[in-house]
């Protein structure tokens, strides 16, 4: 396992677990969150298309704010970088990383019990 794996696997175990908060960017669908000075930012690159799955990028950054790691989801023409391409196995953890930092930054928890609260006024 490689530091890239530990740390996809440790960003989903404390997100998991609600010990690490994400909030969206100005840009649309991707999401950050810091540990000390450094921050790390999830995205969707694209939805899924057909047989195509969505794509995914990580972006480490350090603490002065340079992207130090960039990893992406392979694209329909095989144009990413190798050095910057997921492993199938990273390209799952990506997804799942996305899933839970998006429910994170939109607080996604608080709407559906918001929601339920209202529709069981009724």
């Amino acid at each position: 396992m490689n530091e890239l794996d530990k740390i996809l696997g440790g960003l989903i175990q404390r997100t998991t677990e609600g010990k690490l908060k994400w909030s969206p960017t100005v840009e649309r669908d991707r999401f950050v969150t810091s540990i000390d000075a450094i921050s790390v930012v999830v995205g969707q690159l694209s939805e899924a298309r057909g047989v195509y799955p969505a794509r995914h990028q990580l972006e480490i950054l350090n603490d002065e704010g340079f992207t130090v790691e960039v990893l992406e989801t392979e694209d329909e023409f095989g144009l990413v970088a190798t050095d910057e391409l997921a492993t199938p196995e990273q390209a799952g953890q990506m997804n799942r990383l996305y899933v839970l930092a998006r429910r994170s930054g939109l607080n996604a928890h608080s709407t559906l019990e918001k929601l339920a609260k209202a529709l069981g006024a009724e």
